[in-house]
């Protein structure tokens, strides 16, 4: 059920109109409150009272700490839900914990992991398939790494301890925000112990504790990484990617010091947002650098569909003449290439406009090449005259300009 169905059902049952839910066959009715916030499936047995005690048999749970008033009643909700039908499998556990409910009550990091801890060791015993836990800077517990059942999994804020095997045989979707690992090792194994991986999302803590970041993946298809946008106590970050069935590549990052990816030959999309600068002064003459981003271009040169940041693009072209830039590098990068967008708005200035040609005189294939320009900038004229001068390889290639 999309987002919008979602909204249909949760004003339906919110207003007292249930009865077109109660004419559905009894394993839509089931497919449709399974995909609600369990409040709204609370009020649907308000309204119906065959349904008063359905919430209960719902197998699932979607539950959003800010509609309740005190700690103790969210856990008391979620004990007693986890107690009905104790034997049935879950389909989905999902919790979201807001912390403003410690001024109401007591509920401190001993009792966090002691809860979260029974809750997750009840689920994976009833067969969890998706998981979802944003509860403050908790332990998980080790019945998690061992679950069979689960597909996906998703969590915010939590501390994954280095345990000795991970086992997720069925986990396909693994989304990580701001979760802190013992170290580099225990983020591996967690990738390595997914073993059909198709999709991994990743927004890093400053202080996660990893200092070289290794994907590595036979089966993943999309990956989404995003990093912390505060320096912490680590320097000299690395994060490395190897995935040979990867399509869909998304990096975000101003602060890590070092990109590698290979394997990339499935590469369909990428869409590259790295100052790789560092937010340091930056230094065209810097062999090491240089020799990473070409390197790392390079590892990307089979993609069809590139978007790439204005800061990406600025660092990337901005070295000397002399036979080092970036732009020198043979032509057979931009063989795979279908489309290219640049998201930020053309300046206009020599190495923009260098790196543009780059593109249109090299790209065999390419078939639509999107620009911005500055809407207020009285240079617009100007760089649009300068493009129509650009030769291009590709006959098929539109140049559209926003």
């Amino acid at each position: 059920m999309d987002e919008e169905g979602r909204e249909r059902v949760r004003a339906n049952a919110s207003g007292g109109g249930a009865d077109w839910l109660r004419k559905l066959p009894e394993a839509l009715q089931w497919h449709v409150l399974l995909n609600l916030p369990t409040k709204d499936v609370v009020k649907a047995s308000v309204i119906y009272s065959k349904w008063r005690h359905l919430w209960r048999y719902v197998p699932g749970l979607d539950l959003d700490c800010r509609d309740f008033k005190e700690y103790n009643v969210v856990v008391k909700f979620i004990d007693r839900f986890l107690s009905f039908n104790s034997e049935s499998s879950l389909e989905k556990f999902k919790i979201r914990y807001d912390s403003v409910l410690d001024a109401d009550d007591d509920g401190d990091e001993q009792t966090d992991n002691a809860n979260v801890t029974r809750w997750i060791n009840a689920v994976v015993k009833r067969h969890v398939k998706q998981l979802d836990v944003a509860w403050g800077e908790v332990v998980m517990p080790p019945s998690l790494y061992m679950c069979e059942s689960l597909v996906s999994l998703k969590l915010s804020d939590a501390n994954l301890p280095n345990l000795e095997s991970v086992s997720l045989p069925s986990v396909k979707v693994l989304d990580l925000v701001l979760v802190k690992f013992a170290n580099d090792l225990a983020f591996e194994r967690l990738i390595s112990g997914c073993f059909v991986l198709e999709s991994l999302v990743l927004y890093r803590s400053p202080n996660d504790n990893v200092k070289v970041l290794h994907v590595s993946s036979k089966s993943l298809l999309s990956f989404v990484y995003n990093g912390s946008t505060k320096k912490g106590p680590l320097d000299d970050l690395v994060v490395s990617v190897d995935a040979p069935r990867l399509e869909d590549l998304q990096l975000s990052d101003h602060l890590t010091e070092s990109f590698v990816v290979s394997n990339m030959s499935s590469l369909v999309r990428a869409d590259i947002q790295i100052n790789f600068s560092f937010e340091k002064a930056f230094d065209p003459t810097d062999l090491r650098k240089r020799n990473m981003i070409r390197k790392f271009l390079a590892g990307i040169s089979c993609v069809k569909n590139l978007i790439l940041a204005q800061c990406t693009l600025e660092e990337s072209t901005t070295f000397p003449e002399e036979g080092a830039s970036i732009l020198t590098g043979p032509p057979r990068l931009l063989s795979s290439l279908e489309y290219v967008k640049i998201e930020s708005p053309l300046e206009g200035n020599a190495m923009e406009m260098k790196f543009v040609s780059y593109l249109l005189e090299n790209s065999p294939i390419l078939k639509k090449l999107t620009l911005r320009l500055d809407n207020g900038s009285r240079k617009n004229s100007a760089i649009f005259r300068e493009l129509l001068k650009i030769p291009r390889r590709s006959s098929s290639c539109q140049v559209i300009v926003l």
